[in-house]
């Protein structure tokens, strides 16, 4: 016969595996969510690393939310604090990329003066 102790025993116990069920979904969806939250451009690579991080017991789970919090080189804005300098043309040192986009400047305002030209003969 079953005794109310044993139906007080398997509610408790069905109460822990729901918490326990919740818990684990909720910590492996948590790097992902961030990574989403904060627009990371590799957020579904870390939700995969986040539930593999889970299913090996959570090996992985703490790189992935670390992950989750880094920024890449090359999706911080300009002026972030970042110390990488800007990407130069292959080969060209200092000087010659401001020669070559001091030519670029004269074009563009000889152009501009060629428009602004034939537009006042026109009118």
């Amino acid at each position: 016969m079953i005794d109310v102790f044993d139906i007080i025993a398997f509610i408790v116990f069905g109460a822990l595996i729901t918490a326990v069920v919740v818990i684990v979904v909720f910590m492996g969806s948590l790097p992902g969510k961030l990574a989403r939250q904060w627009g990371h451009p590799q957020a579904a690579a870390i939700n995969v690393a986040s539930w593999l991080g889970i299913a090996t017991l959570g090996f992985l789970w703490p790189l992935a939310l670390i992950w989750a919090f880094l920024t890449p080189r090359s999706a911080a804005p300009i002026g972030a604090g970042s110390s990488h300098e800007p990407p130069s043309s292959p080969g060209l040192d200092a000087n010659a990329q401001l020669v070559r986009l001091q030519a670029q400047v004269n074009s563009m305002e000889a152009a501009l003066q060629r428009l602004a030209g034939t537009k006042g003969v026109q009118s």
